[in-house]
Order: structure tokens, then sequence, then C-alpha cells
């Protein structure tokens, strides 16, 4: 390498993945007629060797003979561009601060010189009153105006220090990631004339990731519910993005899905006159020779994977965004999807008196989501934290959204009373509940009402509904179900019945 043109690239596009990242970087290069050796001195030290990619564009004369990963040689000692352009920025911003301090100092000065001037009383001397009014006016002035001048300096004081610590951070990370393996990309690029080409370099390797989050808004008023998806994003590679095009993937990269090889299924007739034992080491043999068969197809065809499962990805693309470097996570929106929902109030009775709000949606919005955490929000207030994973067993996927205080639910024993019948030896238990409903609400709201009535898991046990209060009963289920509409400042109230009969003389558990 007996020349080496230097090439400048800047961070132009970012796709992070769960865990980690894949980076590209732009440039012009700049080259002569035959072999030229470019090098790239930005390369960030946690870059994976295996995904280096370079390309140039269609319209570039020449072609890329070579590209390698090489420690820098001791005579080039130049930092790269984004470190000496942050060193600039460090000195101009120290040089700023310095005269901002200078400028304070004397302004504080003033001030301790003006505000012990403005306390002289003025009795030394032939020194008229009037004389020392018009003096305290002016020194009152003067303050007044270093005052002015004083505030926005200390606020521009305070800036500038943050910035520098800032920029001072990210300086030491890059030359400790620098000093600790500094190397370089070389490409050797022929070229059959002197040419100006843009150029692109993708790689993989300095540490990030991001997660994703669902904030689930549910508006009951106007039937629909709203699911926003928010990204956190970590960046730790020491640099931070800067109007870069960011896309966040929730696919694997380091991972590939490979189709398993075909096995056929055979089937034989066995040997009349054969021994079973015989039988049975035939079959043996035929399988351990299918099977040295299947081997060897699969050692051909490559290994069968793990997990053969297809996994579907999604990716954002967020246009340009700023993210800065360090252990902060930074927050993104991402998009919103507005979902028609049923909302319905259930009232388990026998386990609580009171009605939880539930929103039904399409099973197709299943389709939507990858599994993460969930904040819920209903009427405007947080109510639950959940994994939102969405699974159903029926033609409706519920969501669950807390308990609502405006809804008011009664349940009050009626009938509790036992008789006997000498005729057969029976006892008849009779049972009688008065469910109340009530709410606040000032539109009519839906409600699903469950009660418990008993099944019998024995033939001499009978358990008969008397008087269901126009509820439908599931004896499978021991489930008593009202379906209501019940509109503001109505009330519902319904009184149901039913009878247990078992035998005298023997032990009844559960009632």
């Amino acid at each position: 390498m007996d020349t080496l043109l230097p090439l400048v690239l800047t961070l132009a596009h970012v796709t992070v993945y769960p865990q980690g990242a894949l980076y590209r970087y732009t440039g012009v290069a700049s080259v002569q007629k035959g072999v030229n050796t470019l090098v790239w001195e930005g390369l960030p030290p946690q870059t994976n060797p295996q995904s280096l990619r370079v390309s140039v564009a269609a319209s570039a004369r020449g072609y890329i003979a070579q590209t390698s990963i090489e420690p820098l040689a001791p005579y080039l000692n130049a930092w790269p561009t984004d470190v000496e352009r942050l060193r600039r920025r460090i000195d101009s911003l120290e040089a700023i601060l310095s005269k901002v301090n200078q400028r304070l100092g004397v302004l504080n000065l003033q001030e301790k010189i003006l505000t012990e001037n403005s306390r002289l009383g003025g009795e030394e001397g032939a020194t008229k009153p009037e004389d020392i009014e018009r003096y305290l006016g002016l020194v009152e002035r003067r303050l007044t105006q270093v005052l002015e001048e004083k505030t926005p300096l200390e606020k521009r004081r305070a800036s500038l220090t943050d910035t520098l610590a800032h920029l001072r951070l990210l300086y030491e990370n890059r030359l400790k990631g620098l000093q600790t393996q500094r190397s370089a990309v070389f490409i050797t690029y022929w070229a059959p004339q002197a040419e100006v080409f843009p150029i692109r370099v993708e790689l993989s390797g300095p540490p990030a990731s991001w997660e994703l989050s669902y904030r689930i808004r549910a508006l009951p008023a106007q039937g629909k519910v709203i699911f926003q998806r928010w990204a956190s994003i970590q960046n730790l590679s020491g640099e931070d993005w800067r109007s870069v095009e960011l896309s966040l993937s929730t696919g694997t990269p380091e991972r590939s899905e490979e189709m398993p090889p075909f096995q056929p299924w055979v089937v034989d007739i066995a040997t009349p006159g054969v021994p079973l034992l015989r039988m049975k080491e035939i079959a043996s043999e035929s399988f351990s020779a299918q099977a040295t068969e299947s081997e060897a197809e699969q050692s051909a065809l490559g290994s069968v994977p793990v997990q053969t499962d297809q996994v579907l990805t999604r990716t954002y693309h967020l246009g340009k965004q700023h993210v800065a470097a360090g252990a902060r996570r930074t927050q993104l929106f991402l998009r919103a999807d507005t979902l028609p929902a049923t909302f319905r109030f259930f009232v388990n009775a026998p386990a609580i008196e009171a009605a939880y709000l539930r929103a039904g949606l399409p099973v197709s919005a299943l389709s939507l989501w990858e599994p993460a955490p969930a904040i819920i929000e209903a009427e405007g207030q947080e109510v639950a934290r959940i994994f939102w994973n969405p699974t159903f067993s029926e033609d409706t996927l519920w969501l669950d959204l807390g308990r609502s205080p405006f809804v008011q639910v009664k349940r009050t024993p009626l009938l509790d009373r036992r008789e006997t019948r000498l005729s057969g030896g029976t006892i008849h238990h009779h049972f009688g509940y008065t469910l109340r409903l009530a709410h606040t609400y000032t539109a009519p709201i839906q409600v699903v009402l469950w009660e418990r009535i008993p099944i019998s898991r024995n033939a001499e046990i009978k358990v008969e509904v008397t008087d269901p209060a126009g509820g439908t009963y599931e004896p499978e289920k021991g489930r008593l179900s009202w379906q209501l509409s019940v509109a503001p400042g109505e009330s519902w109230e319904r009184t149901f019945r039913f009878v247990v009969r078992y035998p005298k003389q023997k032990p009844i558990i559960g009632l």
C-alpha cells in the first residue's frame, strides 16, 4: 500500500433490532485511473467483521477488487473526521465559555461595588442631600443594567456547561474506543479512468436495542379503542444519531429459518410365515436403513433447524430522528390504530358485587400486534398495566378495562328454606336471591350479568330453576345470565328462585 486515499463517510441510516443494529454509511469517493486503495478510519470499534458490506453506485465505471478490516499503520496517526470535529467543537465552546465567565466576573464585581455604594448615607463632608439622591439614583440605574445583562449570561453559561459536558463525554468514549483497538476499512478499487462516485458501507456491531410498548385508550362513548405503539430505543454506540434515517425492526437477523427436508411415509405388507420376533428384526433393519438414507439426505440438504416455525417481522420507518448516545432510553411514537369495539359491563354477582368494563374487539385485530407491555386507559384514567399477548377462544377478543365505580350492584339473599317430604324421603331446599343494578352514566349501558346455579354430580340430587326471572339458564355450566340495556337514571331489579332435591338420609356437600 504505497498510496492511501482517505475516504470520508457519514452515518445515513440505522436499522435497530431488538438486540443489535445495522448501520449504513454513505459518502463520495474520488479515484485515479488504475488500482486505488481507499481507507476509512471511522470504523466503530465494536464492528462485526463478518457483517461488512461495501457497494458502489451502478453508474461507477470500475469495480471493488477487495475489502478488509486491518489495524491502522503507525504513520496513519490522524484522528477520524468525527473525532476531529468533536475536538473543534469542544475547543470553540471552551473559548466561548471562557469569555462568558470573564464578562460575568466583571459584572459580579460591578454589582458588588454598586450594592455597597447604594448603602452610603452621604453624611460625611459638605455634600448636599440632592446630590446624594442624584448619585444614588444613578447607582440604582447602573445596578439594574448590570443585572439585566447578567441574567441571560448566567443562563447561557449553564447551557454551555451542559453541552460541553456532553461533548466531552462523547469525545472521551470515542477516544477510549479508538485507543483500545483502532482499525480501518481498506478498499481496493480498480478504475478505468479518473472518476467520482457514491459509495456505501453497511455493518453491524455497535450495541443498540429497542423495545415495543402499547398505550391502549378505551373510548366507550365513541365505541372505539385506540392502540398506540411506542418504541424505547437505547443507543450504546458512543455516537449520537443526529438527523439519521431510523428504522426499527422486530426481526432477528442473527437467526435463519431453513425448510426441513421431505421425509417419505413408507408402508409395507408383512411376509406370511415369518415369526413375530423376526418381523420385529426386519422392521428394525428397515427403519435403520431409512434413517441412514434420511441422514444422508439431511447432510446433503443441510441440518434440520431446532425451531421451524415462521417468525413474522415488522419494520417501522421513522424518517430522520435524533437519538442521543448513553444509557438513557429515547421514547418515540410509532403509530396508532383505531378499532371499533363493543363495550360491555360484566357482573359476576356471586363472586363480587361490582361491574367490570370489557371491550370486545374483532378477531382480525390479532394480526396487528406483537406481544409487549401495555398501559390501559379507560375514561381518561390509567386502569391497568399488562403484558399484551392477545389470544381468543370465541369469536370475540375481550380486553379487560377494570372495575367501574359508576355501576352499583347489590345481591341480597331472599330465601333459604328446607322442606322435608315424608313421601319418598327427600328434602326440598329452596333458594332465592334478589339482584339490583343501577348506574350514573349519562348514556345507556350494556350489561351482561351472571348468577350461579348448583350443578348436580349425582343422579339422586336434582336441581330445578323454578323462577329464572327472565334470565337464560345453562344447566351444563350452572349459569343464569341476563343481557341488559339499562338507561340513565333507570334501575334494574329481579328475583330468581331454584330448588335442590336430595335424599334425607345422605349427607350433602356444597350447599
